[in-house]
């Protein structure tokens, strides 16, 4: 398990990642999942529930905004944790674009609607945020460096325990 070290925007406590050591740390994760139980009461309405494919595709969707956010903190890396919330947000609009639908079809009410379709638009800001600063200047992804080969590795030890380059024959493969 590892821990994310980078500074918190000011007066932002949502994206203060100091302290986190799980996935379940993270705000935008705690608030996502309250979001994807809310959205699951409504499909279990008898009017809603006949309509697997939406109560299926509606689910599905929302539980994944929660899920990437927890894969992508597992994935050990800034940059692909940054990746798994972007995979994130496309999820969140999904499931938003499934609650218009549900609201047109009067499976859920127009105050509903409203509340969970913001509700989703303040997780999406809090995603945003919590990218950001990650990604901004002086940050880890940005300035991650590049990470040697093995066979670079190797080499390098090569030329230090033995005092003499690697020949000239050796050529390091790149896979950029």
């Amino acid at each position: 398990m590892y821990k994310y070290t980078l500074p918190a925007p000011q007066n932002h406590k949502e994206f203060d990642v100091a302290g986190i050591q799980t996935f379940t740390d993270i705000k935008a994760w705690q608030r996502s999942r309250k979001w994807s139980k809310q959205i699951y009461t409504f499909t279990r309405r008898t009017e809603f529930s006949k309509d697997r494919r939406l109560v299926t595709q509606i689910n599905d969707s929302s539980e994944s905004v929660m899920a990437n956010i927890a894969e992508g903190f597992g994935r050990g890396t800034q940059s692909e944790f940054v990746l798994f919330l972007g995979y994130s947000i496309g999820s969140l609009n999904e499931t938003q674009s499934h609650l218009c639908a549900a609201y047109d079809r009067g499976y859920i009410s127009k105050e509903e609607f409203g509340d969970a379709f913001q509700e989703g638009t303040e997780i999406r800001k809090m995603i945003i945020g919590f990218m950001k600063s990650m990604t901004k200047a002086g940050s880890g992804v940005k300035h991650l460096r590049k990470q040697k080969t093995w066979t670079e590795l190797t080499w390098e030890t090569f030329e230090r325990a033995t005092g003499q380059k690697r020949p000239d024959w050796v050529k390091i493969p790149t896979y950029d």
